[in-house]
């Protein structure tokens, strides 16, 4: 037995006609991330800053289930503190250590209303893992970064995906974006997670490389 999305979904390049093909969907938590992904998302792709895609469930008609915006980005190392820094580095042979690395952001990420409670955006996080170890991926990526919004149910979201705070210290994270503004105000967290752990294991769950290649 698969997924919700392996098991009932098709894996979609976001779009206006298949916005206007498909039944209205929305995303009352936080109506910001469902004007992006109504309107917003066009922008961003036309000035190649970040590609949104999505999962349409098809019944009797066409469900917009979920969707997220991926663009490239990277970990700047040698800017972070030298106990961030080290911390990084850790897991790279030193041989290959640089003073950036190539990451993947996860810019949007959203599970629309009517299929919220079944887990899919852990399952959306599993996909993008895999989608970019996979042999297929045509570019070197070594994380996946989020900027997180700074609510406990959030985070506790992308921390038990695997992610973790570049930060420790929200006034350190503060610090470094020489932001002027108190910790309680500061709205994300940035997070990051470390593909290496999944390319020594078999990590076909939900088998990106074949849903991405029908595009």
């Amino acid at each position: 037995m698969g997924t919700f999305i392996e098991d009932n979904c098709e894996f979609v390049e976001w779009s206006r006609p298949l916005i206007e093909n498909c039944s209205d969907f929305s995303c009352t938590h936080d109506k910001d991330i469902e004007n992006f992904f109504k309107n917003d998302f066009e922008n961003y792709n036309n000035q190649l800053l970040g590609k949104s895609y999505g999962f349409v469930k098809a019944n009797t008609s066409l469900e917009l289930v979920a969707a997220f915006t991926v663009s490239n980005s990277m970990l700047p190392v040698s800017s972070l503190p030298k106990n961030i820094k080290n911390k990084i580095n850790r897991p790279i042979p030193n041989i290959k250590r640089n003073s950036q690395y190539p990451a993947v952001l996860v810019g949007q990420l959203a599970v629309f209303d009517s299929f919220a409670g079944k887990h899919i955006g852990d399952e959306i996080l599993s996909f993008i893992k895999g989608w970019f170890i996979d042999p297929l991926n045509k570019t070197g990526c070594r994380y996946i970064i989020v900027d997180a919004s700074n609510h406990q149910k959030v985070i506790d979201f992308y921390q038990r995906n695997g992610f973790k705070f570049i930060f420790e210290n929200i006034a350190d994270e503060i610090e470094y974006m020489k932001l002027d503004l108190e910790p309680e105000y500061k709205r994300t967290r940035l997070m990051y997670f470390d593909l290496i752990i999944l390319k020594s294991v078999s990590y076909t769950h939900l088998r990106a490389h074949e849903t991405a290649a029908n595009l």
